[in-house]
């Protein structure tokens, strides 16, 4: 049976209401850095480097193991080691864990579970793990990424099993396979029962908790340091904050970029720097689960409306495939395949070029308004999300005012010839880019990156548009090196006795660029909670 393709789906994004202005998280302006966060100092030396300081608590708190961070891979850890009969103390500086990225995120991808036995599209361990591992190309952990892919069944599972809704969604971007798991709910419906069973089972959490250094004795783990006085002792430390999306001081280090934070700005790197702190090591891939919906201004503040359109229409563009050209006004890559793999690809390529434009004419501006971009192109059947990229199309009833509200404040630009928006952006490579693109479009063959001529459509007709956007993300991925048990390794590869990391803290498992496969970043979050539970009870 063929199955359809909703914009739901397209977007990866479950329920509607959890990035709400209430919520505090996708859609707010960056706020401002912690102090407890990785500033660089004059010097350039990180708060890792100086060492963070220890103050000792005026309260202690005993446990078995400690995780700090209640996203997904804090609540799958938590939940598995509290029901193994371990006492956990779970510390998270929002003030529930329906504040975390995993509370709004769209869905895990996953192998082995029963909604995909139900709907006879099992997608096995060696079949997920063949994909990813070829993706990577040798740069992550191979034994790891196996390791935490092969608990994802298991964490589904649990999740379906405690009564948290999720839907298999189709192949969105054709991979191959149908691995994707949307939740039904967002916030506190979709955590609340995580968090009910953990603390059912012994756990605690506390909240409003800022964890601050890793106590460690004898070059051991001993504990967590808190921001409220409270010192929780336990042999085993989990970290797992959310990595670094928060913190443009580490974004500029690791990205060579500022990257407008989608998902929770509280995921400011302050796990990553406890763990440089205790001794760890960063690992080399540093990516970002980028932004399929469109793109980002300079000037956004908050990028989607309830129902999930950008507030400014012309945001959009990023998704369709046109003329991209870098800050110099020169094309960078085949743009069909941004289109093709949009938080992969897309996300990328505008984090590697820092800021891109999208060039247009007004035969491509009018038909996107009209019929739409899928059948402007010709209705591509390569093209396996363009029926439903019109999502995010300019439409009639708001394209003047979301125009001439870009154009104040400054990242579009309407002209009469290319040659203004060459100057307007100072883009002095364009008017020659536009010369070559134009050609490549009447012969149909792309001479410089090979882009389908599906894709290929002239900018020729006056007046002329271009749009400027700016890198964004709902997570960064990369962090602290770890082994294939989740420990955290020293720079001289050695674990170090009781400190684990989890989610995109870590850095070992996540590709550059982020997988292909939609769901990756929250699937191997929740599989590496489940793993590292696993090796703690077992150890």
């Amino acid at each position: 049976m063929a199955l359809s393709m909703d914009r739901r789906s397209f977007l990866g994004l479950g329920a509607l209401g959890a990035l709400t202005a209430g919520a505090g998280l996708a859609g707010c302006a960056p706020q401002a850095q912690d102090a407890g966060a990785a500033a660089l100092s004059d010097t350039g030396e990180s708060a890792a480097d100086a060492g963070i300081p220890r103050k000792e608590g005026s309260e202690t708190k005993e446990c078995d193991v400690a995780i700090v961070g209640a996203g997904a891979a804090g609540l799958q850890a938590a939940l598995k080691l509290a029901r193994g009969g371990k006492k956990v103390v779970v510390i998270e500086v929002g003030p529930s864990a329906a504040i975390s990225n995993f509370a709004m995120c769209g869905g895990p991808t996953a192998c082995e579970t029963k909604l995909q036995e139900q709907e006879d599209a099992t997608v096995t361990l060696d079949q997920i793990f063949t994909y990813m591992n070829d993706f990577s190309r040798g740069s992550v952990n191979s034994a790891l990424l196996r390791n935490c892919l092969a608990h994802t069944g298991e964490a589904i599972n649990t999740m379906l099993d405690l009564g948290i809704g999720m839907d298999l969604i189709p192949d969105t971007y054709g991979v191959g396979f149908r691995g994707r798991h949307m939740f039904q709910a967002g916030g506190e419906d979709r955590v609340g029962p995580l968090v009910a069973d953990i603390q059912s089972n012994g756990g605690e959490f506390l909240f409003n908790t800022k964890a601050e250094k890793i106590i460690m004795e004898d070059g051991a783990v001993a504990g967590v340091q808190t921001d409220a006085g409270i010192d929780v002792m336990a042999s085993a430390v989990v970290v797992c904050t959310g990595g670094f999306g928060g913190n443009e001081d580490m974004q500029l280090e690791k990205l060579n970029t500022k990257v407008f934070p989608l998902g929770s700005t509280l995921s400011d790197g302050t796990g990553i720097n406890m763990v440089l702190d205790a001794g760890g090591a960063w690992d080399r891939n540093f990516a970002v689960l980028g932004n399929e919906c469109g793109a980002v201004s300079k000037a956004t503040v908050s990028p989607f409306t309830e129902d999930w359109h950008n507030t400014n229409e012309h945001l959009g563009y990023w998704l369709f495939g046109g003329l991209y050209t870098d800050p110099v006004g020169e094309r960078f890559i085949s743009e069909g395949k941004i289109a093709q793999f949009p938080l992969a690809v897309g996300g990328e390529a505008l984090l590697r070029a820092g800021k891109a434009y999208v060039i247009m004419d007004a035969d491509y501006y009018n038909a996107v308004q009209g019929d739409g971009i899928f059948a402007y192109l010709g209705q591509p059947a390569s093209w396996i999300s363009g029926p439903v990229a019109d999502y995010y199309k300019t439409t009639p009833e708001n394209a003047e005012a979301h125009l001439q509200e870009a154009i104040e404040q400054g990242w579009a630009v309407k002209a009469d010839s290319i040659a203004e928006i060459a100057e307007a952006f100072d883009l002095p490579a364009l008017e020659a880019t536009v010369e070559n693109y134009n050609r490549y479009c009447e012969t149909g063959v792309d001479e410089e990156y090979g882009k389908e001529a599906h894709f290929l459509k002239a900018v020729k007709t006056a007046p002329f548009y271009a749009f400027e956007y700016v890198p964004s993300c709902w997570s960064t991925n990369g962090g602290v090196k770890v082994d294939s048990h989740l420990r955290a390794v020293d720079k001289e590869n050695r674990a170090i006795p009781g400190l684990y990391v989890a989610g995109v803290d870590q850095g070992s498992v996540y590709s550059v660029p982020y997988y292909t496969n939609e769901g990756s970043s929250v699937g191997l979050a929740i599989g590496a909670g489940a793993y590292v539970a696993e090796e703690i009870l077992n150890a």
